[in-house]
């Protein structure tokens, strides 16, 4: 790992993290999940093997913001939620966020009105739009050739 600064805020932190994905579990469990031996994990710890968090990080900064993006999400998705980047909280974001609680407030009383159809269907709309949006600005990454 001689090529990384003795002193980077940035690997230490995936080191960190590295660190507590292994003690959740413990170093012999995580060996076993990951199919090596405790002591790659004890090296990985010591600095003395490249750390996969910090390889992960540093791989997805070289990529393309949308495939990085794409990869993130595929990651989230294993663990169950989604990657939203936060320059995506905009104006729609705050729009969609405003008609989605007009909608619970209109529908909270049990009653359902002209009205509170009204705020649904505008909370449905504003949600749609955000969800185009969001694939809009982040297209299926590219195919990678190997079939």
């Amino acid at each position: 790992m001689a090529d990384a600064p003795e002193n980077d805020p940035a690997r230490d932190e995936a080191l960190r993290r590295f660190a507590a994905l292994v003690g959740s579990v413990g170093v012999k469990r995580f060996a076993q999940s990951l199919g090596i031996s405790t002591r790659q994990i004890n090296r990985i710890l010591a600095g003395a093997q490249p750390n996969p968090v910090d390889r992960l990080v540093r791989a997805l900064q070289s990529a393309q913001p949308e495939v990085g993006d794409c990869v993130l999400d595929y990651v989230c998705q294993e663990m169950g939620g989604h990657f939203v980047r936060t320059e995506a909280f905009d104006d729609a974001t705050v729009n969609a966020v405003k008609e989605c609680a007009e909608a619970i407030a209109a529908i909270s009383d049990g009653q359902i009105s002209e009205l509170d159809l009204k705020e649904i269907r505008e909370a449905i709309s504003a949600l749609s739009g955000l969800i185009t949006a969001f694939h809009t600005q982040r297209p299926d990454p590219p195919p990678s050739g190997s079939d």
